[in-house]
């Protein structure tokens, strides 16, 4: 996968024409070739009071990309990250904390404004990436080999507009995360407004097995809380259609190996690798 580049002129002159055109943000990232989550960071970072232009996004883009970071200009909200990563916390778990319970003279910074930071040099030079909990040393997704196909699979592109938006309650992210060595499994489920988590050990990762804990999870639940599924293209979630023909719920499918399409469960499955290592 090619590494990721910012938006250019012409292709935020080329957004601007297609938003005029009254195109819904997964349709544009699909003719851009650019993931919807671009699109829509884009144009919550570089729309005006009028809407979004190309030119003057392109203007407050590169005047931002210009600006000292926040985290540089304040030593006192720098130590609150550092001393928080030593303590194992995430920069999501940071960037809440600040939000929910502001700190006197600690501004509010958002998680990827810290994971950005991180990977700056001068702190790649201090290893502060190795507080992260994966510890990786680049930001990036790697290729794997082609899997075999998931029958009745429906793209997240396809998914509607309300449910990216987090509108209504109701719409889970799955995943499964192996530890020790891959013996054990764990089925994760998080719903995409509340972010209210379901971490349930699984006996057995088999398709038949992992669709059978999930609906008897489901059958708990009222039905306004069980709309949506959006999975990832691993097998053991091939028997998918078993929630669209006995409950209702829609099904959908990241786009193979972009496994971040589904953040909220990628980022549970983070914190909770500190307790449920891979190879421990």
């Amino acid at each position: 996968m090619s590494k990721y580049t910012h938006l250019n002129l012409d292709e935020r002159l080329l957004l601007s024409f297609y938003k005029d055109q009254g195109l819904f943000q997964n349709e544009i990232s699909r003719l851009m070739k650019r993931s919807e989550s671009t699109i829509s960071r884009e144009l919550k970072r570089n729309s005006n009071q009028t809407g979004y232009v190309g030119p003057t996004a392109q203007k407050r883009s590169l005047a931002r990309c210009s600006k000292a970071s926040k985290i540089d200009k304040n030593p006192l909200l720098r130590q609150f990250i550092i001393e928080k990563l030593q303590e194992n916390w995430t920069p999501e778990q940071i960037s809440g904390r600040l939000r929910a319970f502001p700190e006197k003279d600690i501004p509010y910074v958002n998680h990827e404004s810290i994971y950005q930071w991180l990977y700056k040099p001068a702190q790649k030079k201090r290893h502060l990436h190795k507080l992260l909990p994966q510890a990786h040393s680049k930001r990036g997704r790697r290729l794997r080999v082609n899997r075999p196909k998931i029958p009745n699979r429906v793209s997240i592109h396809e998914r509607p507009e309300n449910i990216s938006k987090r509108d209504e309650v109701g719409h889970w992210e799955a995943d499964l995360m192996s530890c020790i060595r891959g013996s054990q499994h764990l089925l994760v489920l998080v719903e995409r407004k509340t972010l209210y988590g379901i971490v349930v050990r699984l006996d057995s990762k088999t398709a038949i097995h992992t669709i059978e804990t999930i609906k008897k999870i489901m059958l708990t639940l009222p039905d306004e809380l069980k709309k949506s599924m959006t999975f990832d293209n691993g097998g053991e979630f091939t028997n998918h259609q078993e929630l669209v023909d006995n409950m209702g719920m829609r099904t959908y499918f990241c786009d193979p190996y972009a496994s971040w399409q589904k953040g909220s469960v990628e980022n549970t499955n983070g914190r909770l690798r500190r307790d449920f290592p891979k190879n421990a």
